[in-house]
């Protein structure tokens, strides 16, 4: 009776193609992470760089703003979320293109 060879046996074959997909699987999942991770930090660091609240030496100059409607401020709030900045940091923006288009 002649050995037999476990080299050319489709399930081995199987076998091994799983753990190759798992082991791509499991690499790209970990790139992923990875660049979540890093764009976490990034923010955070942001947040870190900009908060100046409370903050001794680091306050900046504020005014108080009254808007006309509840409606107008939720359309403010909503296109500051839409582009990732906060409120004030829109209204500085919006402010200092007027500003630069008037003069």
């Amino acid at each position: 009776m002649a050995k037999k060879s476990f080299k050319d046996n489709p399930a081995m074959t199987f076998i091994n193609a799983s753990k190759v997909n798992a082991q791509e699987d499991t690499q790209q999942r970990t790139q992923e992470v990875a660049q979540q991770d890093a764009q976490e930090v990034e923010n955070m660091e942001y947040r870190l760089y900009v908060r100046t609240q409370g903050r001794k030496g680091q306050k900046k100059p504020r005014i108080n703003l009254a808007f006309d409607s509840e409606d107008f401020l939720n359309n403010i709030r909503e296109r500051a979320d839409k582009n990732g900045m906060s409120i004030t940091q829109l209204v500085n923006e919006a402010v200092s293109y007027y500003l630069d288009k008037t003069n």
